[in-house]
């Protein structure tokens, strides 16, 4: 009797200690995971997303961690369906790729200051060349989420003797654990979407406007699976409303100001139109000396010469450089998700090219990245409409710096292209070199700057875009010489900011710095234009962004205004009234703007967004 007491005492031991065992097995990648969501937000809520503020984190997310911890659920509760050793490795892989994906967060925010959709599987393309910059966005930091897969596993490790008595499948628990869960996360969403309750509690974290609020609400988990369910609802063709359909006639008729021409219309009417995109180019350090020595001499030789903007925000979204050629060709604003270029290359557009080649231009798109860069060559030769779009691969590319071709072998090699084409043309030309993470060899470095700046990335960037100046400057010289720039307007301007836009942080870490290196807030890009027939030159105080290029590009080239201005969301900059740009996070740059200003500009990103989608140009001709 006594034998049998202490075995059954023994047996009652033995289980609760099992049972504590598997309970901590479950317990620390649940404490974990929801412990990688604030270390996300502790890094986007920062200043500077390379430096890590757990109390910054906390504080931002501390009331949504019970969201935290039901998709941690969601995806842990599969684990229980396993037994033993099975149960353990589940464990570790689920643990293992929410890390990872969280990572992924992180680095993406640091380069494009939002959270990535999985729309940017289908752009691995864009990979190519780009080690450099990856490995850029990694921070001293981010080992921290990696801490709960150690504790982890030298958890598992001294307790790995209970795991030879493999424990069953718990099907009742992992029920509870994931209807539970779900039961919680699909309370508002019933609401909304079967119920049609608008007046649910907490309906704003639905409201996918801001993935980086998303991802505030939900933890990575949440944010991705949410973003998949939106990838997935928006590749249904979309037919715009009769109400989305009145939102865009308002808009252009708010847009229009009738204004008489004035002295720049037709300007350089019957002329070439060459644009030089220019990678990485902001507008603070044009005129800027450092050592003695002029950053951008020739840019700034041309600006005293022609016209200049220097309040043209950036409007990139997700598709960055790429988004650029499509607000400079089509003076549409970028998708709200994913890369313009990749999810609607063959979306039909009023373009530039377009235009002009129905007034006898020959158009041309030249690249030094392969074609499948961004999808540049299916979007730029499809929707885009130019006539003849070329590559790297027609390049000699032994010459590379960075990512590729250099500038310099890069404008040797465009102007034989540009001198066999039919005259009046359009030229759409790109640079590379002043590509992130700035890292020009140091025998190309002409600033001799001092060895902390040198160093940093913010001296790669001056030594990069001092090395891209110089290249600009030969390529017009040698156009000059042949006799192109006669017959020429010559437009250069940023694809999007670069240092502040990725390596604030370096800045900001600097000992010594001058005052008009540190980034303040206002992500401008530099607008030029040159003609020779130019007698004045004049500098413009009028705020635009990138996608107003396009109808000034068009008035100074004598094009009436009826072919394109209801269907550009841009307007001319040399001839208005109006100081005002939109930038993708929503945010209304401008002056004397009225409720009616602002209303229209904040719509105006959702409405392309939608006609683009919907191929509106080609559905409404």
């Amino acid at each position: 009797m006594f034998n049998l007491l202490y075995k059954i005492r023994n047996y009652f031991i033995s289980t609760t200690k099992h049972t504590y065992i598997k309970l901590g097995l479950f317990l620390i990648p649940i404490v974990g995971i929801i412990f990688k969501g604030i270390v996300l937000q502790s890094f986007i809520q920062n200043h500077n997303p390379y430096d890590f503020d757990f109390m910054l984190g906390l504080s931002k997310s501390q009331y949504f961690f019970s969201y935290y911890l039901a998709f941690a659920l969601l995806f842990l509760s599969f684990s229980l369906l396993f037994k033993g050793k099975g149960r353990i490795i589940f464990i570790f892989i689920i643990d293992i790729f929410i890390t990872l994906l969280t990572l992924l967060d992180v680095m993406y925010f640091r380069g494009f200051l939002t959270v990535p959709s999985v729309l940017i599987l289908s752009q691995t393309a864009n990979l190519d060349h780009l080690g450099g910059t990856v490995l850029s966005m990694l921070s001293k930091y981010d080992f921290i989420l990696f801490l709960d897969l150690i504790i982890l596993g030298v958890y598992v490790y001294f307790t790995r003797k209970s795991y030879k008595e493999a424990p069953k499948r718990a099907v009742k628990s992992f029920c509870f654990t994931f209807i539970v869960p779900l039961l919680f996360i699909g309370y508002i969403p019933f609401n909304l979407d079967v119920l049609h309750n608008k007046d649910v509690s907490n309906a704003y974290l639905f409201d996918d406007y801001d993935p980086t609020n998303t991802s505030k609400y939900f933890s990575s988990i949440g944010y991705h699976l949410k973003d998949l369910y939106t990838v997935y609802k928006d590749s249904r063709p979309y037919t715009l409303t009769d109400e989305e359909k009145a939102s865009i006639n308002d808009y252009y008729s708010w847009k229009k100001e009738s204004l008489p021409d004035n002295e720049y219309a037709g300007i350089s009417k019957g002329k070439n139109l060459l644009v030089i995109q220019v990678e990485s180019l902001e507008s603070f350090l044009i005129g800027k000396e450092i050592n003695g020595k002029k950053i951008t001499p020739n840019l700034d030789n041309i600006i005293s010469k022609g016209f200049y903007f220097p309040h043209i925000y950036e409007q990139v979204n997700e598709g960055t450089s790429s988004d650029c050629d499509l607000m400079i060709n089509t003076s549409m604003l970028p998708l709200r998700r994913g890369g313009t270029f990749f999810r609607y290359p063959n979306a039909n557009f009023n373009s530039l090219p377009k235009i002009l080649e129905a007034q006898g231009y020959d158009p041309i798109s030249i690249h030094p990245d392969k074609g499948s860069f961004w999808n540049y060559a299916n979007a730029l030769k499809g929707g885009i409409g130019f006539k003849t779009f070329v590559d790297s691969f027609s390049f000699d590319i032994s010459d590379q710096i960075g990512m590729g071709i250099s500038d310099k072998s890069y404008f040797e090699q465009v102007v034989p292209k540009l001198k066999a084409l039919n005259s009046p043309f359009y030229a759409h030309t790109i640079t590379l070199t002043s590509h992130g993470p700035f890292d020009l060899p140091a025998e190309l470095r002409q600033l001799s700057l001092d060895n902390e700046l040198n160093a940093s990335e913010l001296g790669g960037y001056f030594e990069s875009v001092h090395y891209t100046d110089a290249q600009i400057g030969n390529f017009l010289s040698t156009l000059d010489k042949e006799g192109l720039l006669d017959n020429t307007t010559v437009i250069i301007t940023g694809d999007h900011t670069g240092v502040h836009k990725y390596y604030d942080h370096s800045i900001n870490s600097l000992t010594n710095k001058e005052d008009w290196y540190v980034n303040n807030g206002e992500p401008t890009v530099p607008f030029i234009i040159y003609d020779k027939n130019i007698k004045q030159s004049k500098t413009f105080d009028t705020i635009g962004g990138q996608i107003d290029i396009m109808p000034t590009a068009l008035y100074m080239l004598g094009i009436d205004s009826s072919k394109y201005e209801n269907t550009a969301l841009g307007r001319n900059l040399l001839n208005t009234n109006r100081n005002y740009a939109i930038i993708t996070n929503g945010t209304v740059k401008g002056i004397d703007l009225t409720a009616e200003d602002e209303k229209q500009l904040k719509n105006s990103l959702e409405l392309s967004d939608k006609m683009i989608r919907s191929d509106y140009f080609n559905n409404n001709k």
